[in-house]
């Protein structure tokens, strides 16, 4: 089933492999690599999926689950770091992600949790 998704990572690795993983799978798949270019596609897109980096440059990824509660409620948000602590990841979920992935992940563990 094709699902629209969004990338929000600070990495252009990271935005470029889930793209093309993601894609291969059938998937539209969008990517941005700031949190305020990630707000502004989730306002003018409707999308299924957020994967969601949580250190970005100018927004906290805490902050833009927050966001996304508020106003996006029908996105999944898989939250993406490098920098996995339990109190992070409880966090995340406390604010609605629906899972966590921690970095480096390889392509078959992103494919497991977008089909999920």
């Amino acid at each position: 089933m094709q699902s629209r998704i969004l990338v929000i990572d600070d990495e252009k690795a990271i935005c470029d492999g889930c793209s093309l993983v993601l894609s291969e799978q059938g998937h539209k798949v969008d990517a941005c690599r700031t949190g305020r270019e990630g707000l502004q596609a989730l306002k003018g897109d409707e999308y299924d999926l957020v994967l969601l980096d949580m250190k970005l440059p100018d927004l906290d990824g805490i902050e833009i689950l927050r966001s996304l509660k508020g106003r996006y409620s029908g996105a999944y948000v898989i939250v993406i770091t490098g920098y996995s602590t339990v109190e992070n990841a409880v966090e995340a979920m406390k604010l609605g992600a629906f899972d966590y992935l921690s970095k480096p992940f390889s392509d078959d563990e992103l494919v497991l949790a977008v089909d999920r």
